[in-house]
């Protein structure tokens, strides 16, 4: 991931834009309920705190918590108590301190936001044309549903076929023949010329039909890593073999997406938003260059995915569009196709998810994740600025729904 240093991006506003918090944070945590808004780079979290410190009445800072070594902003953000934070980069950062964030804060509600590569659904990838990409640069998603892509198999054998857990992964059944089911598991990476032989078209894709995706386990109240038998023991839930009938009584829960808050999808529905469409905006808040056409646009609904990659790769994006466009019954339909993918996102809507706090995400596009002319670092640097924005303005709005 590149170093972002600077953007030529200025908007009319205070002259505590991008002014640096001075000296320690010496604010405490308590008990008030807020609302978290959680984000990867400084530059997404950046507006949040600028706007707070506008100490307006709706906006107020309340000073900033150290705590293992990130800053926790407290104060109000559009009249809702809130709390920000950056996780840094990575499902384990996202993981650790969304994990971190609710154990020290009264958190009503999660709202992770920040750029993401575009993946523009199957028209974007189904080498038409005619079919357009859903999610261009500076357009803004607030998925549906969130998976992991890269929870894989990495098989020497079709004998064990682990596509995963899941109606749209090939193994809610019982496994029959193991060879015969592999034949049906039609969730692969890549393709390979014959079994056995490594898929060379791809980056970090074996041989193909042994390769199968599989679904993500998680703890939560609803299903502990036990259960009680009819003496009152403690037995732990069992992973299922790959294949074999799940047992929602003594099995542990797999998911392959996690759902956002009904609630807040609803009110998300509702929110229309005037986005910037222009990579450069001078102090009048004209912009000086050519718009970005197609215009970015706000969608709600469809897929989101997350994993450990960057992701700037034409064969993998295609890959993300064409074989997880399907909803939590298994079904392909309008609202299924995957918009866009990112390093943090579902680790944190994981995490809220065993938490039992309602979780949503806003993620707005920089960069075309293999499927533009530039590279996907260079797109980042170029539109970085405006993609922060866009999901600052919706954020905003949306905190006004709630």
């Amino acid at each position: 991931m590149p170093v972002l240093l600077s953007f030529a991006f200025q908007l009319p506003v205070s002259s505590t834009q991008g002014a640096p918090i001075q000296g320690e944070c010496k604010a405490d945590t308590d008990a008030v309920p807020r609302i978290a808004l959680i984000s990867a780079f400084s530059g997404e979290a950046d507006r949040f705190i600028d706007e707070m410190r506008l100490n307006d009445g709706k906006n107020k800072f309340d000073g900033c918590v150290n705590i293992n070594g990130h800053r926790f902003s407290k104060g109000k953000l559009r009249g809702k108590n809130v709390v920000v934070v950056l996780t840094n980069i990575s499902i384990v950062n996202a993981t650790m301190v969304t994990q971190l964030t609710l154990d020290k804060f009264n958190v009503s509600k999660v709202i992770f936001s920040g750029i993401a590569g575009g993946v523009g659904g199957v028209g974007a990838n189904d080498d038409d044309s005619n079919t357009p990409n859903e999610t261009p640069i500076g357009s803004v998603t607030i998925p549906k549903r969130w998976g992991f892509p890269q929870e894989t198999y990495f098989n020497n054998t079709a004998e064990i076929v682990a596509c995963a857990f899941s109606p749209g992964l090939q193994l809610n059944h019982v496994l029959q023949d193991p060879l015969e089911e592999a034949k049906t598991c039609n969730f692969l990476i890549g393709q390979a010329s014959e079994p056995g032989q490594a898929n060379q078209a791809g980056i970090f894709q074996p041989d193909a039909k042994n390769a199968f995706l599989r679904n993500t386990n998680v703890s939560s109240d609803r299903a502990p890593q036990f259960y009680f038998n009819q003496n009152n023991e403690q037995i732990i839930r069992q992973v299922p073999f790959p294949g074999a009938s799940v047992n929602l009584e003594t099995d542990q829960d797999f998911k392959f997406w996690f759902m956002v808050d009904e609630a807040m999808f609803k009110k998300a529905s509702q929110l229309e938003v005037k986005l910037l469409d222009c990579p450069q905006v001078d102090q009048a808040g004209n912009c000086p260059t050519t718009p970005i056409n197609p215009p970015p646009q706000l969608i709600v609904g469809q897929n989101g995915v997350a994993g450990p990659t960057f992701v700037d790769n034409a064969q993998y994006r295609k890959f993300l569009a064409t074989t997880l466009n399907f909803d939590e019954q298994g079904n392909r339909n309008a609202d299924t196709d995957v918009l866009v993918v990112d390093m943090e996102t579902t680790a944190s809507a994981m995490v809220a998810y065993s938490n039992n706090v309602p979780f949503i995400a806003v993620r707005s596009v920089s960069d075309l994740a293999g499927g533009g002319e530039e590279a996907a670092a260079t797109q980042i640097g170029t539109f970085f600025a405006i993609a922060a924005e866009n999901q600052a303005r919706v954020v905003f709005a949306f905190l006004e729904k709630l």
